[in-house]
């Protein structure tokens, strides 16, 4: 991320038109995509957390019933 603007300038071309330079335009796209990147990792944390039901949720299991020998 350090090295990317200086090894491949013309990735991202500053553009006199919105005034920013090429670093600024890097620096906000890699922390837009880290941001998604984390926020979908965590996202989908969430998820596999949520489609486990929880134990309290789970139908109870029968227990089997001894069987008494007949007389």
């Amino acid at each position: 991320m350090l090295w990317l603007p200086a090894l491949a300038p013309g990735l991202i071309a500053p553009d006199p038109f919105f005034g920013t330079s090429t670093r600024e335009l890097w620096l906000q796209f890699m922390g837009t995509f880290n941001a998604s990147l984390g926020a979908g990792t965590l996202g989908w944390h969430a998820m596999k957390q949520a489609w486990r039901l929880p134990v309290w949720l789970e139908p109870p299991v029968p227990q089997p019933q001894p069987v008494r020998a007949a007389a």
